[in-house]
């Protein structure tokens, strides 16, 4: 054996050698394969269990059938582990078919003895082939599994404010082919820290029932669904942060038959998707850190375990950040630029951070050209300084030292034309860019947001004011109830880090009364009272100088503000640096 790599398609098509070319080899193989039609179509029932099982399939011509040499095969596999989720563990006596004509058909049972237990769940592959000739599939056939549910949501995240309430649907179906008893629970998977599942309070009913925090039960035939609505209710009304909740319903039939629908609610914070696609590597730890020094939240899919998100998804959203680190940025397909796409064309905000995306890409595409626009590349050349664009909001001032996570050498320099800027450059070239089209906005770098620094002592060249910038540059969220004002909130302090002043921006409720803001510090001193006075509802600001209310400058180091109203307060972290 000469060890190099041998992949045949069918017999008809036969690559040697592919090497790390293997998915721009392999998937115009496989994508013209599935687009030669077939004459004969697959239809199937039946069971497969730990002890045995049957199915019943049938093969029905819808064209003239020229093969002359057909069998079926009917294969069980196990879904053992994600790495290998087709794992073939028993075959059935290939069977002989015999079609012809447009109408023609042939029904075959067949039976299995599992006589192992299954680490995973066992699922029937049916395959019609020819025998002569070139040895071809001529159609493949996945039974339905007799015990399934789904769950649908049109929208998977929500604002509120302080005291709000966000309802959401869901529609529960049995996919599978039998009757079924169906369990619905919900479960609150993410809340801030001091906040219990009575102040943030999820339920879940039928539509027109009565709402509930236990499991209930539901008898659906097949593909029978039923209507649900889902709510998170703020019973605090003085917490800042996202609520991740989780309805899931379950199979009686076959109990590891699960559909999970999640929803993010964020109480007085814009809505924001994390979106993790770097194969894995947990870059986007650094992500959530960088929001959480902001004062944001956000729900992180994890695209390696969840799948890849849908434009509903993305489209609950006010921004979604996605990051592929050091990924290999083919996961990223044409399928989910397309759902960018669309996502941008309803008005979505996108952070899109990767240093190989351009260069996993053999050609370039609609979104490359008409959304980034970006004319040409350069793959692989990537520096360990970027430098920001003189008076560009987001970049100005910046030197970022890309040396605290994936090494950027894979990062791709490009050219991009109006109406985008550049908003990075390197030696190698422009490595960042933003667009603003209608109201969608897009940032773009080719080089990894974890490389950046993470000090807070490095400002502004650090990940927390590269990724605020940003957010600052997206705006305002939209969704939020613009009626009575009734949250005491410090909305952002800009700049953070700062030397020597800073602008803490904060919103004062309706019937406040008499409104205070101090400045305390890290052992709890009050260093600095900023305001005390009536203020009318709505947005304000204060500026402090960085020093004490004797004016004495004080020391770097951490401090906290404080804004407190009509027996409520807000706290928020800033930075102070010498």
């Amino acid at each position: 054996m000469s060890g190099i790599p041998e992949c045949n398609f069918d017999a008809v098509v036969e690559v040697v050698g592919a090497g790390s070319n293997a998915y721009s080899v392999y998937n115009p193989i496989i994508v013209g394969r599935l687009a030669v039609p077939t004459p004969v179509i697959i239809e199937s029932h039946g069971y497969v269990m730990e002890g045995g099982g049957t199915i019943t399939a049938k093969f029905k011509a819808v064209d003239t059938v020229s093969y002359t040499h057909l069998q079926a095969q009917f294969v069980v596999i196990e879904e053992s582990t994600p790495t290998y989720p087709w794992t073939a563990v028993e075959a059935a006596t290939p069977v002989p078919i015999s079609l012809s004509a447009p109408g023609d058909s042939v029904i075959v049972t067949k039976s299995f003895d599992i006589d192992f237990e299954p680490s995973g769940d066992l699922q029937v592959v049916v395959f019609l082939e020819n025998t002569s000739g070139p040895f071809e599939i001529i159609n493949a056939h996945l039974m339905p599994d007799p015990y399934a549910v789904a769950m649908a949501m049109p929208v998977y995240a929500s604002e509120i404010d302080y005291g709000g309430t966000a309802t959401y649907t869901a529609t529960l179906e049995n996919t599978g082919t039998a009757l079924d008893t169906v369990t619905v629970s919900i479960a609150q998977d993410e809340l801030p820290g001091g906040v219990s599942p009575t102040d943030w309070e999820a339920s879940y009913r039928e539509v027109g029932g009565s709402w509930q925090t236990g499991a209930s039960q539901f008898v659906l035939d097949p593909e029978e669904t039923v209507e649900l609505e889902a709510r998170m209710v703020d019973n605090l009304g003085t917490v800042q942060g996202m609520c991740l909740t989780s309805l899931t319903s379950t199979s009686g039939g076959n109990p590891s038959r699960t559909a999970v629908s999640s929803f993010a609610t964020f109480v007085d914070l814009p809505s924001i998707l994390l979106i993790a696609d770097d194969m894995g590597w947990g870059n986007e730890s650094h992500w959530e850190t960088a929001l959480a020094n902001n004062g944001y939240a956000a729900r992180t899919w994890v695209a390696e375990d969840l799948g890849r998100p849908n434009l509903a998804l993305l489209s609950s959203y006010w921004a979604v950040l996605w990051t592929a680190a050091n990924g290999n940025s083919f996961a990223f397909t044409g399928q989910d630029e397309q759902t960018v796409m669309d996502y941008l064309d309803g008005g979505g905000n996108l952070y899109l951070a990767s240093m190989n995306f351009l260069s996993s890409r053999l050609a370039s595409t609609t979104f490359i050209q008409d959304y980034l626009h970006i004319t040409s590349w350069t793959e692989d050349v990537g520096d360990l300084y970027v430098y920001g664009d003189s008076g560009d909001p987001i970049s100005d001032g910046m030197t970022l030292h890309l040396v605290y996570g994936p090494p950027p050498n894979s990062s791709d320099a490009f050219v991009a034309t109006g109406p985008s800027e550049t908003t990075f450059t390197g030696t190698p070239g422009v490595l960042g860019l933003k667009v603003q089209e209608g109201d969608s906005k897009v940032v773009f770098q080719s080089f990894p947001f974890e490389s950046v620094s993470f000090f807070e002592a490095d400002y502004p060249n650090n990940r927390d004011t590269l990724l605020d910038r940003v957010l600052e540059w997206f705006g305002e969220a939209a969704g939020v109830d613009d009626g009575p004002i009734h949250r005491l909130a410090i909305d952002h302090v800009s700049p953070n880090p700062f030397n020597p002043v800073t602008k803490i921006a904060f919103t004062v409720p309706e019937s406040a009364g008499r409104v205070t803001l101090t400045i305390h510090n890290v052992n709890g001193q009050v260093v600095r009272s900023l305001v005390d006075a009536e203020y009318p509802a709505g947005p304000a600001v204060a500026v402090w100088d960085g020093m004490d209310d004797a004016g004495k400058g004080l020391a770097t180091g951490i401090y906290f503000a404080k804004l407190s109203a009509g027996g409520a307060d807000a706290f928020t972290k800033m930075t102070l640096l010498k």
